[in-house]
């Protein structure tokens, strides 16, 4: 069996939901979760006396969000728990989890993740992270005069593009910021599920296609297989099953690679692939799991 694990307004658990065939898939809601009585044995165990039953030899997909942060006691607490009980349930589970919370995903610090994409073989541009004022400059000159600032963390942020007059007022208090050589081309995702890719490519009018009022247009798009394997060896390397690749191609043909998302939100790009990558999504877990 494959059980996805989430919360019932995500939209990319909601598509997947919605793409698999009835019978396949069970759905554990964790706001429902997080107000019942639930016990996870760890190591895992098939323990039929809890109130919430999970089988660790099932294939999982989750997408696991801890609401403490915005919630008042006791709900906070509750919650607080509940994923960390759920987490530790999924890393000692012998089935496929897509992906297991422990995955380097390391996504969330971009000068790290950026800093390994480089040395596993990718062509990463150039980037600093700082909040000294004269250092930002000194980068957006290097740079031809502008250059892209974009999330120094894992939270999703829009990326924009800066020059010097960006930073008149900018004090060190506020940083750091990171900052990325400007590379012009056109965007390819690749959506990466064990050794199988599904590859969009994107032209933009913009900085950032993924923002609202930038137009795009949006092709299929395939990608060189020694770039496939080089992405498969490096999400191997990162214990991570399914991952989303951002990558710049420019003129000269050279694929930059921008970062790996480890919980990508892919339903936009499914619906523009007729599916495609929610059938092998479960494929890769009906195949996977232990029973």
């Amino acid at each position: 069996m494959v059980c996805v694990i989430g919360l019932d307004n995500d939209k990319t658990l909601a598509h997947f939901l919605s793409t698999a065939p009835s019978g396949d898939v069970d759905f554990l809601n964790l706001h429902d979760l997080a107000g019942a009585g639930w016990r996870f044995p760890v190591p895992a165990t098939a323990d039929v006396t809890a109130p919430c039953v999970l089988d660790p030899r099932d294939a999982y997909y989750i997408r696991i969000v801890d609401l403490s942060p915005v919630l008042p006691e006791p709900e906070a607490s509750r919650w607080r728990a509940m994923t960390m009980g759920i987490t530790a349930f999924l890393e000692s589970a012998p089935g496929v989890v897509v992906n297991r919370p422990g995955g380097h995903a390391h996504n969330a610090a971009k000068p790290l993740h950026e800093i390994w994409l480089a040395r596993r073989g990718f062509a990463v541009p150039p980037a600093i992270s700082t909040s000294d004022r004269d250092e930002i400059a000194a980068f957006i000159d290097r740079c031809g005069g502008a250059a892209i600032v974009k999330s120094l963390c894992g939270v999703r942020g829009d990326a924009q593009r800066v020059t010097r007059q960006s930073f008149e007022d900018f004090v060190d208090e506020q940083g750091p910021v990171h900052l990325q050589r400007i590379i012009e081309g056109f965007d390819i995702r690749v959506h990466l599920i064990g050794t199988t890719a599904h590859a969009e490519r994107i032209v933009a009018d913009g900085i950032d296609y993924r923002m609202r009022d930038v137009p795009s247009q949006h092709a299929p798009f395939a990608m060189p297989q020694a770039l496939i394997d080089r992405m498969v060896d490096a999400s191997r390397a990162m214990d991570l099953a399914f991952t989303g690749w951002d990558f710049k191609v420019d003129a000269d043909g050279t694929f930059w690679c921008l970062e790996v998302n480890p919980m990508p939100g892919y339903d936009s790009y499914d619906r523009r692939a007729d599916g495609a990558i929610s059938r092998t999504l479960l494929d890769y877990l009906k195949s996977h799991a232990v029973h």
